[in-house]
């Protein structure tokens, strides 16, 4: 059941708007003369995310100092700094809260994958001086193509990793297309940096594309730290190097990884023990 770009595109039409939000986000926040007004203007943009960064900024996060009752008390309280972040956070709990039986993926555990990702992804890109909040939005996003191929075909299941080692090599034998690429077709659709849709597609084999080596590495980086902090998903166990020449190609200075891993976890470890029932 092979897919084709077309079909991805509309497939990625029943997924949260605020996915594209983000994007325009990022390309927002990149423009010197971006004001509050801007930002409250385009996360207005969806009902739901607008509910959900006012959770955020009123959740122990933020100190409970004041409760905020509108969106623009949300951002301004968040502040520049912290605004992709949160939306980002709030996007990937839109996204992928929801369970994914192809996967044998249970409710949270896409997203808790996510945020670890891109909070390993932001670290090793500070590291070698690249853009942080970029690399964050790239751990975030990396597997939207899981979902696609979750509701696409949900007759078809990964077998586990005693029948399936890799589970891209699965998906790119049943789809023609692996989770990887497809979130790339996604996020080229979306108007994302092309650095970031090259660090998506290519993350699993960077050396593969010289273009995008560095971004795609230190992703691969941060996918091979999600193993070790018992977060990986299905068919994802194996298959991560974090060899001296996969450090190299990220940037990433072998003596200050597990600083930067350390800083990654209190970072991860903000998100993932917040109780969002209580964020309100």
């Amino acid at each position: 059941m092979n897919l084709g770009h077309d079909t991805i595109v509309t497939l990625g039409t029943r997924l949260p708007p605020s996915l594209g939000v983000l994007g325009r986000l990022q390309a927002l926040l990149d423009e010197p003369d971006t004001g509050l007004d801007d930002i409250v203007e385009l996360v207005r943009i969806d009902p739901a995310l607008t509910f959900q960064v006012i959770k955020l900024a009123n959740s122990a996060l933020y100190g409970l100092r004041s409760h905020c009752e509108s969106l623009e008390d949300a951002v301004a309280r968040v502040g520049f700094g912290d605004i992709h972040q949160i939306v980002g956070v709030a996007v990937a709990r839109q996204s992928f809260q929801g369970e994914l039986p192809v996967y044998d993926i249970a409710g949270g555990r896409l997203w808790e994958n996510a945020v670890a990702t891109a909070s390993l992804a932001a670290a090793f890109a500070g590291l070698a001086g690249a853009d942080a909040r970029q690399a964050y939005a790239t751990g975030l996003l990396r597997n939207v193509g899981k979902v696609v191929l979750n509701n696409h075909a949900p007759h078809l299941r990964y077998p586990g990793e005693g029948m399936a080692t890799d589970a891209q090599a699965w998906e790119k034998h049943q789809h023609g297309f692996s989770s990887a690429e497809v979130a790339a077709v996604l996020l080229d659709h979306w108007r994302f940096s092309p650095e970031m849709v090259g660090a998506v597609c290519h993350h699993r084999a960077p050396e593969g594309n010289a273009e995008f080596s560095p971004g795609a590495a230190r992703l691969h980086l941060a996918c091979a730290g999600t193993v070790g902090w018992g977060c990986h998903l299905p068919g994802e166990a194996s298959g991560w190097r974090r060899d001296e020449s996969m450090l190299a190609l990220a940037g990433v200075p072998a003596d200050r990884l597990d600083g930067a891993i350390e800083q990654a976890r209190l970072q991860f470890g903000k998100f993932a023990l917040l109780e969002w029932s209580c964020a309100a």
